[in-house]
């Protein structure tokens, strides 16, 4: 196993998320983080760092997560000028992946070559182990992780499978109640459907939290048949690119106001959940 960022990232999120747990399962909301939340951060950032050293492994804490690109903060304001803005270049994010694949904006990253670990000091730490050694860390981590939040939330989940399963029911109910249960974004969401229908698009549902995905859908699917050769090229991508910058803005102009209500709004969503910045918005709807 080579070392991945992504899984370093995935347990950062989840011990995110113990910072804010209560023993009922809750979130505490934030708009923003706050001197608390980054002292509990790193809090248990340290004690992750402990348990590792008592299982023979050095563990060198994260309390802060990267920002995302000014680009995709725009698209996730739900800011009329800073959607239209990313948009007009990037699309929905999908062959921008290829088409800019330096911009870090696109949907998805370029893999990192074997043994590139960037500024990360754990990617330095286990891209320093064996493949055995690199299994067994990533097996001490999940063990510890899991041992973290059980013991914040008053759980016994067995697998960190199941720590993730719980945050994403955790993460539906919210959507479920917060969003598609808003009576304003309900009727926002049938007006933007009439425009895209008006367009030519299809709208496979109504819910808030699925329209938002609906103009990307055979575009997510036409990118993926895409994506599956790791040779494809910019010149490859760019037809599939100008298509998209079309939808997405036609998207935009009949989901003006409904982005300007929905989007602050899922984001507050996702910070009381404690995921990492943009992942809700920059991914396929966590309600489906």
């Amino acid at each position: 196993m080579t070392y991945s960022r992504a899984r370093l990232t995935i347990v950062a999120a989840l011990l995110a998320g113990v910072a804010g747990c209560s023993s009922s399962g809750g979130t505490v909301a934030s708009a923003s983080p706050s001197a608390d939340s980054v002292n509990k951060q790193r809090k248990s950032q340290a004690q992750l760092a402990t348990c590792m050293k008592g299982k023979g492994f050095t563990y060198h804490p994260v309390v802060s997560m990267p920002e995302p690109p000014d680009a995709i903060k725009q698209e996730m304001s739900g800011n009329y000028q800073g959607m239209r803005k990313y948009r007009e270049k990037y699309g929905f994010g999908l062959a921008a992946s290829f088409v800019y694949p330096n911009d870090g904006v696109g949907r998805i990253a370029r893999s990192m070559g074997e043994g590139a670990t960037g500024d990360d000091p754990n990617g330095k730490v286990i891209a320093g182990l064996s493949k055995p050694q690199q299994e067994a860390y990533f097996n001490a981590m999940s063990a510890c992780t899991l041992e973290m939040i059980n013991k914040a939330t008053g759980k016994r989940m067995k697998s960190m499978e199941e720590a993730a399963k719980a945050q994403s029911e955790m993460v539906k109910q919210i959507i479920s109640r917060e969003i598609d249960g808003d009576p304003k974004l309900v009727e926002m969401a049938s007006t933007f459907a009439d425009c895209l229908k008006g367009k030519g698009y299809r709208v496979a549902s109504q819910r808030p939290s699925e329209i938002v995905s609906s103009t990307e859908e055979p575009f997510m699917k036409e990118f993926g048949k895409l994506a599956q050769d790791k040779n494809t090229t910019a010149d490859q991508a760019r037809p599939l690119l100008q298509r998209e910058i079309k939808a997405a803005l036609d998207d935009l102009e009949c989901g003006k106001e409904f982005y300007a209500t929905y989007r602050p709004k899922v984001n507050a969503v996702y910070e009381r959940a404690q995921l990492l910045p943009g992942v809700g918005m920059m991914t396929a709807t966590v309600a489906k």
